[in-house]
C-alpha cells in the first residue's frame, strides 16, 4: 500500500499543474501577439513584443539586437517571403521569481516565395526567455528557433 501511495506521490508530482500560474494570461497575451504580429508580417510590432535589449536567433543570420534590428531583419524577410498562416504551440512554461520565464514549443508556417510564388509548409520548435518590464507587462528577452526541414539541395 505505501508503494502504491509512492508512485501516486510521484506521478502526480510529475503531472503538469492544473492550476494555471498567475503569470500564464500575461505570457499567454504575449504569445498571442507575437504569433499575430508574425502572421502580418508587422516587423514594428514583432520588435515591440522585445525588450529594448532583446536578441532574436533565427537560422542561418547573425543575431538580430535590440528593436531596430528585429524590426529591419523582419521588413527584410517580408519582401523575400509571404506568411500564409504560423501556428505556435507551446509544451513547457517555467517562470522564476515571478520576473522571467522560459517557453519550449513547436511551430508551423506556411511561406510563399516573393520571388516565383513557390509555396512551402515548414515546422521547427523554439525557445523563448521572457522577462517582465518596470509595468509588469511580459517582453521577450532572446527567441531562438530553427526549421525541422532539412536544407535545400544545392542548385546544380
Amino acid at each position: 500500500m505505501r508503494v502504491a501511495a509512492l508512485v501516486l506521490g510521484l506521478i502526480a508530482a510529475a503531472a503538469p499543474a492544473a492550476a494555471q500560474s498567475k503569470d500564464e494570461p500575461g505570457i499567454t497575451k504575449l504569445r498571442t501577439a507575437y504569433q499575430a504580429a508574425l502572421g502580418t508580417q508587422d516587423g514594428a510590432a514583432i520588435a515591440k513584443l522585445y525588450a529594448a535589449d532583446g536578441v532574436e536567433m533565427a537560422p542561418n543570420v547573425p543575431a538580430q539586437m535590440g528593436r531596430a534590428a528585429i524590426e529591419a531583419f523582419h521588413k527584410a524577410f517580408k519582401q523575400q517571403w509571404m506568411v500564409h498562416g504560423i501556428t505556435l504551440t507551446p509544451r513547457t512554461l517555467q517562470v522564476w521569481n515571478a520576473d522571467t520565464a522560459y517557453e519550449v514549443g513547436s511551430y508551423k508556417q506556411q511561406l510563399m516565395s516573393q520571388k516565383d510564388g513557390s509555396m512551402f509548409d515548414d515546422s521547427g520548435k523554439y525557445i523563448v526567455l521572457m522577462k517582465k518590464d518596470a509595468s509588469g507587462a511580459w517582453l521577450i528577452s532572446h527567441s531562438i528557433y530553427n526549421s525541422d526541414l532539412p536544407p535545400p539541395a544545392p542548385k546544380k
